[in-house]
């Protein structure tokens, strides 16, 4: 007998952005910010830059340093090679810089970046 597909709902990336900025609306912190870059299909769009990251993070832990999450699906999400080269300008500049997965381990970022309670 073949192996059973699973009838698992996988959220978009869309769909985890607005459940992500939603959770810091409840739960923000005073004086933070999480705010989505909207960037999508930044290919050959005049004033759209390939690679950026969903997220905009300000919080009181971070200081003067903005964050950036990149936001990808739990199961199949792989940076592409834009945010590739993305990633490691962030972190050349010293910029906090986190790729997640899921609806679970931005919210985890953002608490440990100081921006929800």
């Amino acid at each position: 007998m073949g192996a059973r597909r699973r009838n698992h709902f996988e959220p978009s990336e869309d769909q985890i952005t607005d459940a992500v900025v939603e959770h810091w609306r409840i739960f923000g912190v005073p004086h933070s910010l999480v705010a989505s870059i909207p960037n999508k299909r930044a290919f050959g769009q005049a004033g759209l830059t390939p690679g950026l990251p969903d997220l905009l993070v300000l919080s009181p832990t971070l200081g003067e340093r903005t964050g950036f999450i990149e936001l990808k699906r739990e199961h199949g999400g792989r940076l592409s090679d834009a945010q590739l080269v993305m990633r490691e300008l962030f972190l050349m500049r010293r910029a906090p810089y986190a790729a997640c997965y899921g609806r679970d381990e931005p919210i985890a970022q953002l608490r440990k970046w100081g921006a929800i309670r």
